[in-house]
Parts: C-alpha cells; sequence; structure tokens
C-alpha cells in the first residue's frame, strides 16, 4: 500500500493510462478508418452495378416502351382482345414479341450491335443461342434458336387480371424447348409452343383492380424457373402494357413481354474480386422474397433472402447496408430496391460479401498495434523509472530532511546534485533549516534572557508589548545572610548555589503561573497578572511564595549549603511592559505597589511570607494569616498595615 503512494508508482499510473489511452485511440480510430475504406471500396463497387443496371434498364425502356406501345394499340389485338379470341390475340402478337426480343438480345450482347460486354461463355456460347448474324433478315436468328434461359416471357391478362393461354399453336417454327417453366401463377410454354394458365389470378393485386393501378405501362420484375426439373432460376425485366380501346374508352387488360436480366456483369464481379485479398463480391437479385444468383451459393442464398426480406418489409427503406452472420461468417450486404414505389412485386439488387479477409486485417492490425502499444509500454516504463529515480532521490532526501527539522534537528542540510527546479528546492529547504536553526537560537537566548511567556508574546506580536495599567500581584524572593555565606566562597561556587537556587524557585514560579521578571543578585522577582493574567493572581502568588519555601527546605537537605529566604507579596495597579532602548528591552513592572512589595520583602524574616493587605484581601478564603504591627516602611509616605502567612 505504501508503494501506491509514493512518488514513483503515482507516475507510473499516470503515465501508463495514458499511453494505453492513447494506444487504444490509435487503434479505434485506424480500424475505423480501415473498416470505412472497405466499404467505401464495396460501396463504389455497388454503385458501380447499380449504375450500370440503370442505364441499361434506361436504354431497353426507351428501345421497348414505344414498340409495345404500338402493339398495345394494333385494332387487330384489340378487336380480338375484345372479342375474347386469345389465340387470335397471341398469333398475331407472339412473332412481334419474339422478334423483338431476338433483336433486344443481340443488341445487348457481345456480338451485338450495343456496346460490347465481357462474359465469360465467349462467342461460341453465343453462336450456339443465336447461330452468325448477317445482313439479311434471314440470317437472323428466331426464338428457335434461342437457349431456355434466353426464351422471351409473353403472356396475357384479362379484365380481372388472370393469365390468359391459347390452346392452338403459334406456329411450326415456333417451337420452344422443353423444360421452360414460370413462377407460380405465371404462363409456361410446354414442347408445343402453347400457352397456358398456371394459378389464375395475378398475385399481388391483394384485392385491387387491375385497372385501377395500371394507369400506364409499367416495369416490373419476376422470378422464373427452366431448364431440366426445373433446376435453374431467373429473373426477368417484366413490360406490363396496358390494352384499351381508345375508341370504345374500355380497358381490355394487359399484355406481359419479359427478357432475362443480364447476369454477365455479376460473374464478371465475382472473378475479379476472388483473385483479390479482400474477398469475392457476390452478387444478386431480390424478388418475390427469394435471392437469384450466379455467385452466391444457395446455402447462403436463403440466410439472405430473409434478412433481406425482413429489413425491406420491416424498415420500408428503399437503401440499406447490413451486416448478418451466415454459417458462422459475418457477411456485409448492401440492397437497393430496384422499383421503389411499384405497385408490383419490390425486387433489389443486392451485394454481399464476407468480412472474413477484413477482420482477419483487422486482427494482424491490433496485433501490430498492441505489439506497438506493448512496446510503447515499456518504454515508457523505463522512461518513468528513469525519470522518478532523477525525480524521487531528491525527494526523498527533502522528506527526510524534512522529519529530522520536525523532531528539532535544525543542522540537517540535503545534497544539491542538481540545478534545475528540485536542486533549487534543495537549495532553499537548507536556507530554510539555515533560518530555522538561526531562529531556534534567538528563541533559545531570548527564552533565557527573557521569561517564556514573555518571549512568546514578543514573537507573536512583531510591534513588542507596549505599555498598559494592569493589576498584578508581585512576589519578591530574597535570601537572608547570603552575603555573610558567600563571603569566602569562590566565584564559581557562588554562581553555582545561585543557579541551583534560582532554577528550583523558577520551576516553582512556572508551575503557579507566574512570570519570572528578573534576577537582581539572590532577589528573584516573579508576577502574576501581566503580561496574562489567570482570573486569581493574588492567590497563586500565595501559592507560589508557600511552595517556595518547601522547595527551598527540601534542597536544604541535600544542597551543600543551607539557605533561608524571605518573602514579599504586593498586589496593585501597576505600569507594565518593554522598557529600556532601541537596542535591547526588558518587560517589567513600575509603579508604587512593586516598591511596596520590595519593602515587605527586605523586612521578612527568614522564612516569613509578608503581604499587603490588597493580597491578603484577594486571597483570605483560602489562606490563614495574621496582622502585623503597623509600620512606615523606606519610600512609603503612609503606614502600612502588612500581614503574615500563618498557614494555606
Amino acid at each position: 500500500m505504501q508503494w501506491f503512494s509514493s512518488f514513483r508508482a503515482k507516475l507510473i499510473l499516470t503515465v501508463f493510462p495514458v499511453v494505453a489511452g492513447i494506444t487504444i485511440a490509435t487503434l479505434v480510430l485506424a480500424e475505423w478508418k480501415f473498416m470505412a475504406a472497405y466499404r467505401r471500396l464495396f460501396e463504389e463497387q455497388f454503385e458501380s452495378q447499380i449504375n450500370t443496371f440503370t442505364a441499361a434498364k434506361k436504354k431497353r425502356t426507351e428501345a421497348l416502351s414505344s414498340v409495345l406501345g404500338k402493339i398495345a394499340k394494333e385494332p387487330e389485338v384489340l378487336q380480338a382482345i375484345a372479342k375474347k379470341d386469345y389465340a387470335a390475340a397471341a398469333q398475331i402478337m407472339r412473332p412481334q414479341l419474339e422478334a423483338l426480343a431476338v433483336e433486344r438480345l443481340q443488341t445487348e450482347l457481345p456480338n451485338g450491335s450495343g456496346p460490347a460486354r465481357p462474359t465469360l461463355g465467349g462467342d461460341q456460347r453465343l453462336l450456339l443461342a443465336f447461330g452468325p448474324r448477317g445482313n439479311d433478315d434471314k440470317d437472323r436468328p428466331n426464338a428457335s434458336k434461342l437457349s431456355p434461359g434466353q426464351l422471351p416471357f409473353i403472356g396475357l391478362i384479362d379484365v380481372e387480371g388472370n393469365f390468359l393461354a391459347s390452346p392452338k399453336k403459334v406456329g411450326p417454327g415456333d417451337k420452344a424447348p422443353n423444360g421452360f417453366k414460370l413462377a407460380p401463377g405465371l404462363m409456361e410454354s410446354d414442347d408445343n409452343g402453347e400457352m397456358r394458365r398456371r394459378g389464375g389470378k395475378m398475385q399481388w393485386l391483394s384485392g385491387r383492380q387491375l385497372e385501377d393501378i395500371l394507369k400506364e405501362q409499367e416495369v416490373g420484375y419476376l422470378r422464373v424457373e427452366y431448364g431440366e426439373n426445373n433446376r435453374n432460376e431467373q429473373v426477368r425485366e417484366v413490360f406490363i402494357t396496358p390494352l384499351r380501346d381508345e375508341q370504345k374508352g374500355g380497358f381490355l387488360g394487359a399484355f406481359l413481354f419479359g427478357l432475362p436480366l443480364q447476369v454477365l456483369a455479376e460473374r464478371l464481379l465475382y472473378e475479379q474480386t476472388k483473385k483479390s485479398d479482400m474477398g469475392e463480391i457476390m452478387s444478386g437479385v431480390w424478388v418475390e422474397d427469394a435471392l437469384v444468383s450466379t455467385t452466391i451459393p444457395k446455402d447462403i442464398a436463403t440466410v439472405i433472402e430473409k434478412h433481406i426480406a425482413e429489413s425491406i418489409h420491416r424498415s420500408g427503406k428503399s437503401q440499406r447496408e447490413l451486416t448478418v452472420p451466415v454459417n458462422g461468417v459475418r457477411h456485409q450486404i448492401f440492397y437497393r430496391v430496384l422499383n421503389p414505389g411499384s405497385p408490383f412485386p419490390l425486387a433489389a439488387q443486392v451485394n454481399l460479401y464476407p468480412l472474413t479477409a477484413m477482420e482477419g486485417e483487422l486482427n494482424e492490425l491490433r496485433r501490430d498495434v498492441g505489439g506497438l502499444g506493448l512496446v510503447a509500454l515499456f518504454i515508457a516504463l523505463l522512461v518513468v523509472l528513469y525519470i522518478s529515480r532523477g525525480l524521487s532521490g531528491p525527494i526523498r532526501d527533502i522528506v527526510s530532511g524534512t522529519h529530522q527539522i520536525e523532531q528539532g534537528n535544525f543542522d540537517v542540510r540535503v545534497p544539491v546534485r542538481r540545478q534545475d527546479e528540485l536542486g533549487k528546492l534543495a537549495a532553499s529547504f537548507n536556507e530554510m533549516a539555515a533560518g530555522l536553526a538561526l531562529q531556534e537560537k534567538y528563541r533559545s537566548v531570548l527564552n533565557a534572557v527573557a521569561d517564556r511567556t514573555v518571549a512568546a508574546q514578543l514573537i507573536e506580536q512583531s510591534s513588542g508589548l507596549g505599555g498598559e495599567i494592569r493589576h498584578v500581584s508581585m512576589l519578591f524572593c530574597d535570601i537572608r545572610g547570603f552575603t555573610t555565606i558567600t563571603e569566602n566562597m569562590e566565584p564559581a561556587e557562588v554562581i553555582e548555589l545561585l543557579n541551583e537556587h534560582m532554577t528550583a524557585l523558577t520551576d516553582v514560579a512556572y508551575k503557579h503561573g507566574g512570570i519570572v521578571d528578573k534576577f537582581v543578585g539572590d532577589l528573584i522577582m516573579v508576577l502574576f497578572g501581566a503580561p496574562v493574567s489567570t482570573g486569581a493572581d493574588a492567590l497563586s502568588a500565595v501559592q507560589c511564595a508557600l511552595s517556595m519555601l518547601q522547595v527551598r527546605r527540601a534542597l536544604n537537605q541535600s544542597s551543600k549549603h543551607s539557605l533561608e529566604v524571605g518573602i514579599g507579596l504586593a498586589t496593585g495597579s501597576v505600569v507594565a511592559g518593554c522598557m529600556g532602548s532601541d537596542q535591547r528591552l526588558s518587560y517589567t513592572v513600575l509603579g508604587h505597589r512593586v516598591n511596596l512589595a520590595s519593602r515587605l520583602c527586605s523586612i521578612a524574616q527568614a522564612g516569613q511570607i509578608v503581604m499587603d493587605a490588597e493580597t491578603y484581601a484577594e486571597a483570605q478564603e483560602l489562606i490563614q494569616a495574621e496582622p502585623m504591627p503597623p509600620m512606615q516602611l523606606k519610600g512609603i509616605s503612609e503606614p502600612i498595615h502588612p500581614w503574615r502567612v500563618v498557614a494555606a
């Protein structure tokens, strides 16, 4: 516990959190920037794919919308629909729509007249689908040469929103490949190319009237299945064009024309990013609560499509970013609704990438930053130990010196080893110790030449003790026959005798609250009530006098010389204060009562205590005294009536 309160510990506990905090802040900032850069990279890929899709959609809409509108206005088609002769309408419309589909597919794929796009299959696959393109219409491929995944979707819808089919063949050259199947509720083509119903009414009408929601041509997205056992899935962009009799103003229904969405871009993006260190970007289209993709595995797609469906249906947001765990691996999802606000099923472009590579790099970043942090902490520890050693040494010396001064050793000094602030502090400490030592010497001398209470008052009051009128009891104690006793003694022996005597009487005076005013030869003068009063000064003076007689008798039993004293007491108003010159002052009292106390001491016999009437009046309740005959004393104008103490 003591170590934790040391300067070194506090310095370590201060520096370490700072270094650790900077390391953590650096790591958090680096992670944030790293993740932001990662996210920005994928967002750019996603935006690029969305922009490409949007541009292609716009171009396709511009190319098909007007053509489909013209077909919807052909009198023969409208007449057949009005008569509910849907087979005749299909025979009129289907050749035109299939030719339109082939033309659009040629334009959009790499060997068409449109801008070239990369594809995985190369020209061989396209030639199988279309055959070589020539300048004459006879060289243009027709629907019979399209693969199942490239067949156009063509359908009719009546006024109530029911899918319609024709029981007759369209033509001998329009035979569709086997296995083409549409999603539930849509149309399928059998081996004979017949259009048949599969499910009745459009599922997404939800009780609404088709005429109410189909005011103009709409573009929707549908999911279809095709191939052997319907193992392949595809997203079709479907143009839903209303059929209206402009002359009669009646709504006759609508026809559908759908082309497959190209997946070449998502395959290319997947292959390109698969080779990078960041991980592959997988793409797909979410439609009808299912995710259709050529790059996202089925087990992953099942989990992802649920998250997207929940996000779209609950949040209602057309664009969002999600982080979801899939098979124990976190994945980042970007999606954007392709047809927001459409009355038909919503579809969304989805980009997905695993965060394994990013988290691996983040873990490596954490290890690197953590390692640097540990190195920084170790270096900080060494620096702290070095600095604290240089700081704690002088501080420890100063603390030790302070304890020495506290114990009264003012001669202690600390070494000055530095020239900085600590060195100045050590030098200042030594100067302080020297000043305290000098002050202590002054105090000792002052206490030796003046009473300690007076000395304390003088120290506290820098201006000195000024003169004042005080009510004081004065005690004079004198040795009887001192000259006769000491006339044959050596001076040193006389001083020794006096020091022994005065030391004992001084202790008695202090015990009773007296102030030793002065020593005059063998006489000691003690004050009670100046410079401070005890409240019972006269009584204290009498008790002090009695104690002095007892102490003196005890000293006579052990001292080489037996001494007797006489004591005089007087009480009254006197002038008290420091008197003398500017160079030397002495605290004392002046006045008639001082002289009276001195005269009473001179008439007291050995072992007697003589006091004036004022002293007796203030202390008579606690002492026994007897009056002495009135007498005229030297220097006193009127006779006095002294009292002699008998007992206390």
